[in-house]
């Protein structure tokens, strides 16, 4: 009798298996990863952070004003360009096409690189205002010729950092004074209504 009652078992088994496991690999081939690390699309106008956070030594919160004061780190306006390519490299095809764009009032639409989920509240003027460099999760921006999405940007990720786990050591010798090693204390609260909505 026994032999009867697993027979129906097995071949439920036997089914479902191979559907779930098909079932998982097309999920992960339509959504290979919660992150877009090492997203780079191409922009409407080719920008250089190496050329203008690297050798020029402008300073990201020249072009991205919103950072320290708001959620958002604002992408610059054409007229903030403008401000310096009135006179700078005129000749360029691609300059001449950001003082078409400025002359007719209209904006470029840049592709966006960094995207969090809508549930997500970031807000850049807390972290810039603890002291969290652009790098820390943006990455080595002034070294790049082509912007990419340099970190996973994933909950874990955040996580991790909030908890003091991976934080910069410059965030942790300011929230830890004289502390030797203050590795895995936390430094910034996990509670989900912080970050989420």
């Amino acid at each position: 009798m026994q032999g009867k009652a697993s027979s129906p078992l097995k071949l439920v088994l036997i089914v479902a298996v191979p559907v779930l496991l098909v079932a998982g690999a097309a999920l992960a081939w339509v959504f290979p990863s919660a992150s877009n690390q090492g997203y780079a699309p191409d922009q409407p106008i080719p920008f250089s952070h190496k050329l203008h956070a690297g050798d020029n030594k402008i300073a990201c919160l020249y072009c991205h004003s919103g950072a320290e004061k708001s959620q958002h780190a604002s992408v610059p306006s054409v007229g903030l360009c403008m401000n310096c390519h009135r006179a700078v490299k005129t000749e360029s095809p691609w300059i001449q096409k950001l003082t078409q764009a400025y002359e007719k009032g209209e904006p470029i639409e840049w592709v966006r690189i960094h995207e969090l989920p809508d549930h997500v509240r970031f807000t850049h003027a807390r972290h810039v205002n603890a002291g969290v460099t652009c790098q820390t999760c943006h990455g080595p921006v002034e070294t790049l010729e082509k912007l990419h999405q340099s970190a996973p940007l994933t909950m874990g990720w955040c996580i991790d950092c909030h908890r003091g786990e991976s934080t910069p050591k410059a965030i942790l010798k300011r929230k830890f004074p004289g502390e030797p090693n203050p590795h895995g204390k936390a430094v910034a609260s996990v509670n989900c209504a912080v970050c989420h909505y």
